[in-house]
């Protein structure tokens, strides 16, 4: 009899150890949480959090995103996690927790991912409500905040704002040069007529930089000024790259903001959100593995 207790007792402890084993190999999810307008007039903002990734052994993958039809919004929720308590950051802080829950379908396009907030307790907000956030909606809303599905906040890569010296700006300036060498513009927005421009070094605009502990910038430039009425044509777009320690350069994108930068899967680098920001579009973008690697979240608003 005792024989079969204690068997009992260890096979129970065996048991517990594998569950807890189970619950720490949980899924690993990364969203943003949102303050998202309402969708209709008078209708009030709602913060809710966005499930954008998910880790996948060494790689992070997107959840299902960008629906095609209605018929999409109506089941692409069953691919979501029901609910997750979301850990919320920003440059390396932990600013508090809020759960979210997955509605049964997702109403609008723009609305694929949205979780809405369950918790009472209070919501972390940064800043002021700005329409520098709200995308192409133009809506004045709260700074997006990085939503990590374990407490994972740390930024050990230390990324800052940055002043990048005069030979990498030279260096970017040679990039952006060999991607756009041919370049059309008008003389003013009332000339209807482009002609090829001869632009200068000093038309290549350095608008934002980042840098990291380990030597990586992350840089946004833009060609200016745009003289034509309608539409920028590409190489007026704002564009992103990545400079290495080595001065390697890699274009990462465009019509994009830096939404934060951390350690979310805890493997001790960083990795860095982009807010994709373009015509009828958004979304995010996750680069990682020293910028080799990157994921796309992407909606469209219509």
């Amino acid at each position: 009899m005792a024989h079969r207790a204690f068997l009992f007792f260890w096979v129970l402890l065996l048991v517990l150890i594998s569950g807890a084993a189970r619950g720490s190999a949980q899924n690993l999810d990364l969203g943003v949480l949102e303050d998202v307008p309402g969708a209709y007039a008078g209708q009030p903002n709602q913060h809710s959090v966005r499930v954008l990734f998910q880790k996948n052994g060494s790689d992070w993958e997107a959840f299902p995103n960008n629906c095609p039809d209605q018929g999409c919004l109506k089941t692409i929720s069953s691919k979501y996690p029901r609910e997750v308590t979301w850990t919320i950051v920003l440059d390396g802080r932990d600013l508090g927790q809020v759960t979210g829950r997955t509605p049964k379908e997702f109403e609008f396009y723009s609305h694929v991912g949205l979780q809405e907030v369950v918790s009472t307790g209070a919501i972390p907000t940064v800043g002021k409500r700005s329409a520098v956030y709200g995308g192409f909606t133009d809506v004045s809303v709260f700074r997006p905040l990085v939503a990590v599905s374990r407490p994972y906040f740390n930024d050990p890569e230390s990324w800052k704002p940055s002043n990048l010296s005069a030979d990498m700006i030279r260096l970017l300036r040679q990039e952006f040069r060999k991607r756009f060498p041919t370049v059309s513009n008008c003389t003013s927005p009332a000339d209807a007529a482009e002609n090829p421009w001869l632009y200068n070094d000093e038309n290549i605009r350095i608008l934002k930089q980042y840098s990291s502990n380990r030597q990586w910038s992350v840089v946004q430039v833009r060609l200016g000024e745009y003289r034509c009425n309608g539409p920028p044509d590409d190489p007026f777009l704002d564009y992103w790259f990545a400079l290495s320690p080595a001065n390697d350069i890699t274009l990462l994108g465009n019509g994009m903001w830096l939404v934060d930068a951390g350690d979310y899967d805890n493997d001790g680098k960083s990795e860095l959100v982009f807010a994709i920001d373009r015509y009828n579009q958004g979304g995010y973008e996750l680069f990682y593995a020293d910028f080799k690697k990157h994921a796309t979240f992407e909606f469209g608003y219509h």
